[in-house]
């Protein structure tokens, strides 16, 4: 089955979306933080710290977006079946995309998951949080990989909390609102070939393309990415994407459609009329695909 943008019309609508990333000034939208939580079980059964500080940001820190590894990495996101996922793809996922990575050393995998981003590029953006009562324990995990996280973090250096129930988060976010920052400078967008954008870039551009387009399939995604930008996007890697996209909030899936939120935006667009290109697409739907004008959303079938 032919993607949608086969025909005349179709390559005209994609070669003017590629003149906007061309020719506008495109730069990082500042909307939330991203911040990887990793930490102990979130079972029902068990109050982990991890769990209970996931629950306590939700009110108290507005300004972050809580990211789970898990849900960035599993692969039921996108229905392709569940696969390995090699512990070298998720640190250059984790490195590239977060702003800050907070651990907190309370399980097995929180421990190993300590040891590799201490001798990693993460530890430049991790903040370990531990239970009071291990703060003077000399073992290997505190004179080891949190000693070295402590040298090489932005956020260091650990912060220690009582395990007493209720926990008290404070510090936490008090140490995250005064150490992760907007840039002073805005953020320009480069335009270049797909492949020359570093992770982060080629999420933004893909959340992107997506609101622009309103919805796409994998297939088409990739067929309007290289349309815009060039290059040869690999399906294992839009798929890592479109996973976090998801995991955030930033897109959402309906069927084989990926769509973004509505009213949300990563980038600033300069001197764009967003009206006029969202309508010159549903158009384009309406005219030639009325299959996928009618999954738009707020179009009735």
């Amino acid at each position: 089955m032919p993607h949608p943008f086969s025909n005349k019309a179709g390559k005209q609508l994609l070669a003017s979306l590629r003149k906007i990333f061309q020719e506008k000034p495109i730069f990082h939208r500042k909307y939330k933080f991203i911040v990887f939580v990793c930490g102990g079980t979130l079972d029902a059964e068990q109050d982990s710290l991890r769990k209970q500080f996931l629950a306590w940001a939700d009110t108290n820190l507005p300004e972050f977006i809580c990211l789970l590894a898990e849900d960035a990495l599993k692969d039921n996101f996108v229905g392709e079946g569940r696969k390995f996922i090699n512990l070298g793809m998720f640190e250059s996922i984790v490195a590239e995309v977060s702003d800050c990575v907070l651990i907190f050393p309370e399980s097995a995998g929180s421990f190993a998951e300590t040891g590799f981003f201490a001798y990693s590029k993460i530890r430049e953006k991790t903040l370990v949080v531990n239970p009071l009562d291990f703060q003077a324990v000399e073992s290997f995990l505190n004179l080891g990989p949190i000693d070295t996280i402590n040298a090489h973090s932005f956020l260091r250096a650990t912060i220690h909390i009582t395990t007493q129930e209720p926990v008290d988060f404070g510090h936490v976010a008090q140490r995250l609102k005064e150490r992760v920052k907007w840039p002073q400078q805005r953020e320009r967008l480069p335009y270049q070939r797909y492949g020359q954008f570093n992770f982060k870039q080629k999420l933004l551009v893909v959340f992107e393309l997506i609101r622009l387009l309103r919805l796409a399939d994998l297939k088409t995604l990739r067929h309007a990415l290289i349309a815009c930008f060039d290059g040869s996007p690999k399906y294992d890697e839009l798929r890592h994407i479109l996973r976090i996209l998801i995991a955030a909030g930033f897109i959402e899936r309906d069927g084989d459609y990926f769509k973004a939120k509505g009213g949300l935006s990563l980038v600033e667009i300069e001197h764009l009329e967003i009206e006029k290109v969202l309508a010159q697409v549903n158009l384009f739907y309406q005219t030639y695909a009325h299959d996928l004008y009618e999954a738009l959303p707020g179009v009735s079938p």
